[in-house]
């Protein structure tokens, strides 16, 4: 295989974010149950919703980086 043919496989199959969840992740997020899966979130933004869980009251918090986006746990 080419190697222009390998770098173009490897750009498809890199994980997409989508701008529009990465938004609603930050503005619209529900701190009700977890842990709180955000498919298509920029992993960029976790140190933010790290930060916001911590101002909210929340304890033990993490977020992991997945194949699809972001997985948020914590403990009030």
């Amino acid at each position: 295989m080419p190697v222009g043919q390998q770098n173009q496989k490897l750009r498809n199959n890199r994980r997409k974010t989508d701008g529009k969840a990465t938004l609603a992740a930050l503005l619209g997020m529900s701190y009700t149950h977890f842990p709180l899966i955000l498919p298509g979130v920029h992993p960029l933004v976790a140190p933010l919703i790290m930060f916001r869980l911590k101002r909210r009251g929340f304890s033990n918090c993490r977020v992991e980086v997945s194949g699809t986006g972001l997985i948020v746990y914590a403990d009030r």
